[in-house]
This record gives C-alpha cells, structure tokens and sequence, in this order.
C-alpha cells in the first residue's frame, strides 16, 4: 500500500471518546446510588474492492460453510453446538485512538501485519471466537462520504485459524437516538452485512456496546432503557441485518444491570426484542471466589416470568485490570499479574458451570492487550484517578490495563522502535516510499497461559 492512512486528530468526534463499561460489582448491582463508569471498546484500506477471485466474500481458506443459528438455549454452528471461548479483540496500537479515524478498526487490509501477529496466539490458546467493537466500511467510520475499506485478509486469517468473530459497526448511545444518526448506522450495517454476511469466519453482528445507559437519579430511571422507542429501534434494525445476512446472528451487548433485563422484557417498553437472536451481558460482578453469583439464575428467572421463548444467553465482556497501585503509581500485578488470571479462571468456571446447566453459551475475556488511548496521553499507560474498586484484585478500575497481553512500542525493519505518537511510519522500500505499521510488542500476562490450560482441557 502506498498510500497513508489518515490520522486527523483534528476529525475526532467527542462521541468517540473511550465509551463507557460500568464495572459491576455485587454491592453496586443492588445499589441505586449512581453508578461507577469506566471505559471500552481498528484501518488503512485498499479503496479498491475485492475481486470475485478474492479469497473472502463468502469464501475462504477454510471448510467455506459456516451457518449460525439458535436452538432452545444453544447457539449453532452447521447443525452442531457452538460454546463460545472468546476474547475481546480490540489491539489499537500504541499512538492511535477510537476518536479519530480509523475509529478503531484495525481490521482492514493495511493492518495485516498487526492482526497476522495474534491469529496463531489465539488459536494455539484454544481461543474459538473473538468480539470486535468497531468495524466500518468506510475510512472514517463515521463519515460514509470517506473511501469504501475492506477486511477480507482479516476474515480469511480467522477462517484459516479457526477464529469465528462477532462484527460491530461502531455507534454512541446518542446516535442511537438520533434520527440521522440511525440511517447512517443501519446504512453501515447494511454493507458490513454484503461484505462479511456469507463468509464462514462470521458468527454474526452486535447492534451497539452498552447502548441501554441505565441510571437512577433521585429515585427517578432515566436512560435508552427506559425508552421503548429505544427498543423498537434495537429489534428493527436487528430485522433488517436478519434479512441482509440470515446464516448469521444478532445481538447486543447490554450492561449487567437487572433492572435493563427488565425493562427490555417489559410488555410496555423493550417486548423482549424478538429480532435479538441471542442475549449478550457485560458483567464485571464477582469476585475470584463467587464468580458471577447468582446472575445467571437471576437472568433466567427474569426471563421466564416475562413468558418469553429460551434464547442463548453470552457474557460478552468480563475480567479485571492487571494492575495495582505502588504508591500513587500503577503498576503490575505481582508474577505476571497472577491474580488477574486467578479472577478470569474463577468466571471461566462459572460460564462452564451454567453451560452444564444450559443458561450459558460462552464468555468473552475483556481484553485481549492494554489499551493506552483510553486515559490522557495515548502514548503513555497510565491509572485511572481513583481506586476502591473491591472486587477486583488490585483495587483499581485502571481502564488501560485489562489486557491479557501488556504492549509496548513496536520495532521498525531496522529494529528501532518506531515513533510512539505515530502507528504508521513512512519508509522506503525496494526505492519507494511506502506506509507500513509495525505492531505493538506483547507480552503475555498469566491469564494467557491460564485461559490455555482452561480452553484446551
């Protein structure tokens, strides 16, 4: 590729800020007082799109079938149950941020270098599945007047190592209110649908991240949750992606906040959402010795009462930082954050525990590396202000530290590092000119080696 990839601090919108994960703990389930927020969460292209002797659009390098459906409370793969054991795959590098464009999505052809550097890793771990936050056919997710981008290299590299992914146009709880904003959302949905719907490394798409915004003031529910026209919006647009790709699912990620549950079952306000092919939670509740406590019953009971048919029911993010606090510094948790392995092996147990019991179709590890573009400087990691965070082993709601893999700046051909501020470098090669990027450097944490144990017993 000879073109370089824009990086226009300048184009950033406030929406793409780090989007916010409410870590959940069982006091702060039952608590109405507000609740903690902390953050979540990708693209040079080739403009040009893919031929039909492309390797991707619906073929692969794989067994080129791969059909998802749900049965009772199962999810499906070409007849036969799928148990998710996935990983939150969102790898911005060092010196980029989701406000400013690629928006996060580091999964188009440009990126090859850096997605190619963890397939194998996943893979070897017995990682079947993977969860991305922001994917975008266009340049600048959010400006569909930007140059058309494809992913086929990274949907061919799942599909040869057996990785099955979770697609998600990127989008704010406000967007999701917002008129205009829902016609470019479902008009993205729409072409990530033409140019990833048949392809087998597809398990489906995730309509938003937390979208539901639930919040009590005063004693007084305010927030997308409480809003029915939030839900039709949810379940319409979850009918068209069904039909632009119908071997595929659809879901959405909500927050662990019984109350949404609900809401979105109420007759009177989400009507259980019919479109939703599967039932997806963030849960950051628990602890390394409760696990998720009662929150799969409690689900499933919620469920029941409301009189609403059995779906699949996903933990779609949970986990815990990696750090601690020396001093006012962060730092590591001791013997490669050992503790932080002992905390995800505790709700590995309890998903595996509830899928023996069939309320429970798989989890997703939050995260699968640091992200340093979450608080302050992008080419720092630093702490989150405050800590007090008891359920998680050191303490602190330190955004940039959930990964499984700490990063560090990446080394050019010549093996200098390469400018932290900046993920593409302007080199020559073979006489030319040309941008590249050289991923970040992994280390791998204890969870790593844990999650293999766990995934390949």
């Amino acid at each position: 590729m000879n073109k370089r990839y824009t990086f226009d601090r300048q184009a950033a919108l406030g929406a793409y800020s780090p989007l916010r994960r409410r870590l959940l703990g069982s006091a702060l389930i039952a608590s109405t007082a507000p609740l903690l927020l902390s953050a979540c969460g990708s693209s040079g292209s080739d403009s040009s799109p893919p031929t039909s002797e492309s390797p991707g659009l619906g073929s692969s390098g794989g067994d080129g079938s791969s059909a998802f459906t749900v049965q009772d409370r199962k999810i499906m793969r070409n007849g036969e149950e799928f148990f998710a054991k996935g990983i939150c795959y969102s790898p911005v590098p060092i010196g980029a941020w989701a406000g400013a464009a690629p928006g996060g999505d580091h999964f188009s052809d440009f990126w090859e270098p850096l997605f190619n550097r963890d397939m194998g890793t996943l893979a070897g771990m017995g990682c079947n599945s993977i969860r991305l936050y922001m994917t975008s056919p266009w340049e600048t997710p959010w400006d569909p007047n930007s140059n058309r981008q494809y992913h086929t290299k990274f949907m061919d590299a799942c599909a040869v190592h057996g990785i099955y992914v979770w697609v998600a146009y990127p989008m704010t709880p406000e967007q999701a209110m917002n008129a205009n904003d829902r016609k470019r959302i479902e008009t993205g949905f729409q072409l990530l649908c033409e140019e990833m719907g048949k392809h087998e490394s597809i398990i489906g798409f995730t309509i938003g991240n937390e979208l539901d915004t639930f919040g009590i003031d005063k004693g007084v529910e305010f927030g997308n949750a409480t809003q029915a026209d939030f839900w039709n919006w949810i379940n319409a647009l979850a009918g068209k992606v069904k039909g632009w790709a119908p071997d595929k699912l659809v879901s959405t990620s909500l927050h662990d906040i019984p109350r949404v549950i609900e809401l979105m079952v109420d007759p009177a306000v989400g009507k259980g959402v019919p479109n939703l092919d599967v039932i997806s939670l963030n849960s950051y509740r628990g602890t390394q010795s409760t696990g998720f406590d009662t929150m799969f019953t409690d689900y499933d009971a919620k469920f029941k009462n409301a009189g609403l048919p059995d779906r699949p029911f996903l933990v779609t993010e949970f986990g815990c930082p990696a750090s601690t606090r020396q001093g006012s510094t962060p730092v590591e948790l001791p013997d490669h954050a050992k503790a932080q392995a002992d905390y995800i092996e505790a709700h590995w147990k309890d998903i595996e525990k509830h899928h023996g019991l069939n309320l429970c179709s798989g989890g997703y590890v939050f995260s699968w590396a640091d992200e340093w573009w979450k608080i302050g400087n992008i080419t720092t990691q630093e702490g989150h202000s405050s800590c007090g965070v008891p359920q998680f082993p050191g303490g602190c709601p330190d955004e940039e530290w959930y990964g499984i893999n700490s990063i560090g700046v990446g080394k050019k051909n010549d093996g200098t590092p390469r400018d932290p501020a900046d993920p593409v470098t302007k080199e020559n090669v073979d006489g030319k000119d040309v941008y590249v990027h050289h991923p970040d450097i992994l280390t791998p944490r204890a969870a790593v080696e844990r999650l293999s144990t766990l995934w390949k017993a």
